[in-house]
C-alpha cells in the first residue's frame, strides 16, 4: 500500500522523534547512592533546606522542634553545626514541617510552616525582614487566610506552569491541594487547581511532597514521602512539562533509595554541588539520611527530553 504523498515527508521526522523518546525514555532511570558523611544530626525530623546564611550553601531546619543546622563546609561538602538563631521567632509550639522560598521576591527566603492543627487556615507564614544573610521572622497571616484550614499541613511550593512565579501544592492529612498563583512573584495570589497534582494519590496522611528535575530533563519531577508505618517514598516523573505536568508513577528514579521505610519527612537539594537535586529523607532508627543523585544513566543531551516532549505534542 502507498503512503499519501503528504506523510511522506513527516513519516521519518516522526519515525526520528519517536525513536528518541523511546530511547531518551529508556535511559532515564536515575541513580543514587548513600552519603553518611553528608548527614546531619537525626535530633529533628521533617528536614527543610535553604541558604539562609547567604554564603551559597544549603542550611537546615528540622520540623517540629525547629531546629536549625549552619552549614559551615561548602556548596559540594555539607558539615553541620547547630545555630537555633536561624529560626528565632518561630512558634514552635503547633508546627509540623516548614518550607523555605521566596515569597515576595525580595531576594531572601521567606518560611511557610505546616500545622499540627490548622482550624482557620492551614498555614502560617512568616516573611523574612532581615536579610539573606540573616533571617529576621515576622508572622503575617493575610497570605494564607483565604485557603481553607485542615490539620497535619505540608507545604511545597514551585513553579508548576512555567509563568514566572511561584505556585503552591499543599498536603493536608489524606488529600493533596493544588493552588496556582493568579497574582505576581512579589505578592501571590491562591487559585485552588487539583489539576496541578492530579494522578497523585498519597499512600499515607501527614505526606511530605517535594519537587525537582530528577531526571535532568527540564521539568519538575515529584517525591513524596511522609511519616507512615512502613510507608514507602514515591516519586512521580513528570512525563507533561515545564507549563503542564502529567504525574506517571515511576520508581526506577529512585534507585538505590531505601523506599519502604517508616519514614518523617523528606526534602531535595543539592548538596554536592553537582547541578542535580539529593535526597535528605529522615528515617526512623537511622535519623537523616543522605542518597546523592548520580543522574541518568545516559546524560541528556542539549536536544533535551523535555524539549523533545514538548516539540512531540505540538506535532
Amino acid at each position: 500500500m502507498k503512503l499519501p504523498r503528504s506523510l511522506c515527508g513527516v513519516l521519518p521526522v516522526l519515525l526520528c522523534l519517536a525513536g528518541v523518546l523511546i530511547t531518551q525514555y529508556a535511559t532515564a532511570q536515575v541513580y543514587w547512592t548513600e552519603a553518611p558523611e553528608f548527614s546531619p544530626p537525626p535530633t529533628g525530623s521533617n528536614p527543610e533546606t535553604g541558604d539562609l546564611d547567604g554564603d551559597g550553601d544549603f542550611d537546615l531546619i528540622y520540623g517540629v522542634v525547629l531546629q536549625s543546622y549552619r552549614n559551615i563546609g561548602s556548596p559540594s561538602s555539607p558539615s553541620w553545626q547547630q545555630d537555633d538563631s536561624l529560626v528565632e521567632g518561630v512558634n514552635y509550639e503547633i508546627s509540623m514541617t516548614t518550607c523555605l522560598a521566596d515569597l515576595d521576591a525580595d531576594g531572601d527566603l521567606d518560611l511557610s510552616v505546616g500545622m499540627l492543627y490548622g482550624e482557620a487556615y492551614p498555614l502560617f507564614y512568616y516573611e523574612n525582614i532581615g536579610s539573606a544573610a540573616q533571617p529576621v521572622w515576622q508572622r503575617d497571616d493575610s497570605i494564607y487566610q483565604s485557603l481553607p484550614g485542615g490539620s497535619w499541613t505540608c507545604p511545597e511550593v514551585a513553579d508548576l506552569d512555567d509563568d514566572g512565579d511561584l505556585d503552591l501544592v499543599l498536603a493536608v492529612g489524606w488529600d493533596l491541594r493544588g493552588y496556582l498563583n493568579t497574582g505576581t512573584s512579589q505578592v501571590p495570589l491562591w487559585l485552588r487547581d487539583d489539576s496541578l497534582v492530579e494522578g497523585i494519590s498519597l499512600p499515607y496522611p501527614r505526606s511530605s511532597p517535594n519537587f525537582g528535575d530528577l531526571d535532568g530533563d527540564g521539568d519538575l519531577d515529584l517525591v513524596v514521602g511522609g511519616r507512615s508505618y512502613d510507608g514507602p517514598i514515591i516519586c512521580y516523573e513528570n512525563s507533561g512539562g515545564p507549563q503542564s505536568p502529567t504525574w506517571i508513577e515511576n520508581e526506577e528514579l529512585l534507585t538505590g533509595v531505601e523506599m519502604d521505610v517508616e519514614s518523617a519527612g523528606l526534602d531535595l537539594a543539592d548538596l554536592d554541588g553537582d547541578g542535580d537535586p539529593d535526597m535528605l529523607s529522615w528515617e526512623v532508627g537511622n535519623g537523616c539520611v543522605v542518597y546523592l543523585n548520580q543522574g541518568p544513566t545516559t546524560p541528556v543531551e542539549s536536544s533535551s527530553w523535555g524539549r523533545i516532549k514538548g516539540l512531540f505534542r505540538q506535532r
